[in-house]
């Protein structure tokens, strides 16, 4: 098991169980090349409304190019994937550094994040 997956506490499940993220994460695989998805919010809480988007956040490798971790990049991905979601792209190194920092997004995430395997 890898950092990632010990920090969320073991939380893994098969994206099949999300087939609303079908479209989107073919896109994400498609452009990013991930290291992990963490889907983590009110989906992963399962408390989601049906006002409530999905919370996506994507580890790629620290030598990906800059381009994939500005918020329009994320935005792009989900337009016109048929759901409303909030994804984010962050370096390896930088989520790992984040999880030590208390009250990052990081730590916050692996509060109640669900990694997805491909």
């Amino acid at each position: 098991m890898g950092v990632i997956a010990q920090s969320l506490g073991g939380r893994v499940a098969d994206p099949e169980r999300f087939p609303a993220l079908r479209t989107l994460l073919a896109r994400i695989d498609a452009a990013c090349d991930p290291i992990e998805v963490i889907l983590y919010g009110s989906r992963a809480r399962d408390e989601a409304t049906a006002q409530s988007d999905w919370d996506l956040k994507i580890i790629v490798a620290d030598d990906a190019p800059e381009s994939m971790l500005s918020p329009l990049f994320g935005w792009t991905l989900q337009d016109g994937s048929g759901v409303h979601a909030d994804v984010s792209v962050t370096r390896l190194s930088d989520f790992q550094a984040d999880l030590k920092v208390a009250n990052s997004a990081a730590s916050h995430i692996v509060d109640d994040g669900i990694l997805l395997f491909r």
